[in-house]
């Protein structure tokens, strides 16, 4: 079983929520340390939580330089 790295505590796999640049992916999995809430993410899954973020950053942006054009 393993451990965390921070605490030593046990971790499990679950869906969480994560934040990153005021963008929400829900769901996502990720092994999370039953004492102290210390997430760990493969990388395919940081991968993808990075691309969704930097994805609606852009249209935000190409939003608000369209909507300050009119």
């Amino acid at each position: 079983m393993k451990k965390c790295r921070v605490c030593g505590g046990q971790i499990d796999i679950k869906n969480v929520d994560v934040e990153i640049a005021g963008v929400v992916v829900k769901r996502v999995p990720a092994e999370v340390c039953s004492k102290c809430g210390e997430r760990y993410f493969d990388t395919s899954t940081a991968t993808f939580v990075q691309s969704v973020a930097n994805f609606v950053k852009q249209k935000r942006n190409e939003l608000s330089t369209g909507l300050a054009q009119a």
